[in-house]
């Protein structure tokens, strides 16, 4: 029975360890603070191409400098203003507002180790629609405090309170809410909150299902390494480490309980955030108005650079039974 007890509880101490170790890598990996761009974070086949312009690359290059075009001409006319706010957890986070003469808002959420400057060319198309702009740094991104990276479910939270910003700014505002992979997922988890009536509508570009959904495919694309018992450690030192699990961290359950009208866009040939998961978050919204949007021959956050025109006019088209 000695002998039982004894290699039991070596057994417990290391997996313990063994949590503790594996865990608090991945954790580092993923969701720790990141100033530049990581190439190991691309999945291998995208890490081989990556700057090899095919056809498709050509197209989206040469979308992406005619909207540079515009963004020059908006950024010389409109210089925005620095504001700020205070997060639930003293982290202040930072955005950039354009004004504009009405009481129509949208809230531009960017991507995983992005920025708000990444939403600029969105910026530049809803602000010659006559929306008001507020371009956040999300938390632990850009000029944002914060060294963990939230993946949607912190941020959720912060935008709720800019939301509460815009408001105390213009009770009448009527807000919109518009995000991009990681920033789409803050979009259907922040719809599931109890949001005030002024959040009239919101657009989720590539978004996915939960966060242990899209790091167990990393996992597997990254390090061919399966999800258990990896993703259960990941998950306990997450929890200790960021304050969060990567389960409860879930688009699909916020969905849910979202009414806001939405619609949802995605590429068919995203390698990121797999084409598979836009069906699943567009079923998990039972309330509320939805439409559906799939960008031919686009890849992950490139719809509105694949297909411009009919990317900005199927959304504004949406918008405008809302707003």
């Amino acid at each position: 029975m000695g002998k039982l007890l004894i290699i039991g509880i070596a057994v417990i101490l290391v997996i313990v360890v063994l949590t503790i170790a594996i865990g608090t890598y991945f954790v580092n990996f993923a969701v720790h603070r990141k100033d530049s761009f990581n190439m190991n974070l691309l999945p291998p086949e995208e890490r081989e191409n990556y700057g090899v312009e095919n056809e498709r690359q050509r197209i989206i290059r040469e979308n992406r400098e005619k909207l540079a075009a515009y963004d020059a001409v908006f950024l010389e006319n409109h210089s925005g203003d620095e504001v700020s706010i205070l997060s639930s957890d003293n982290l202040e986070l930072r955005a950039s507002f354009y004004s504009n003469e009405s009481h129509d808002y949208v809230i531009l959420i960017h991507g995983y180790m992005g920025s708000r400057k990444d939403m600029i060319s969105l910026a530049s198309i809803y602000h010659s629609w006559g929306y008001n702009i507020l371009a956040p740094d999300n938390r632990a991104h850009g000029e944002s405090e914060g060294t963990w990276i939230g993946m949607g479910w912190l941020d959720k939270d912060d935008i709720r309170l800019w939301i509460d910003w815009i408001i105390d700014k213009d009770p009448d505002a009527r807000i919109v809410l518009h995000g991009i992979s990681m920033g789409a997922a803050t979009v259907m988890m922040t719809s599931g909150l109890n949001l005030p009536p002024n959040v009239k509508a919101a657009v989720e570009d590539c978004g996915y299902t939960s966060v242990w959904d899209i790091f167990r495919d990393e996992l597997k694309a990254l390090f061919h390494l399966p999800a258990f018992p990896v993703m259960h450690m990941y998950s306990v030192m997450s929890k200790v480490i960021a304050g969060y699990t990567p389960k409860e961290a879930s688009s699909l359950d916020m969905l849910a309980s979202s009414r806001i009208p939405m619609l949802f866009i995605h590429g068919d040939d995203d390698n990121f955030v797999g084409t598979y998961m836009l069906d699943i978050c567009y079923n998990a919204k039972i309330e509320g108005e939805k439409e559906k949007l799939l960008i031919e021959d686009a890849g992950h956050g490139e719809a509105y650079l694949r297909n411009p025109e009919f990317y900005f006019t199927t959304v504004r088209n949406f918008l405008a039974d809302y707003v």
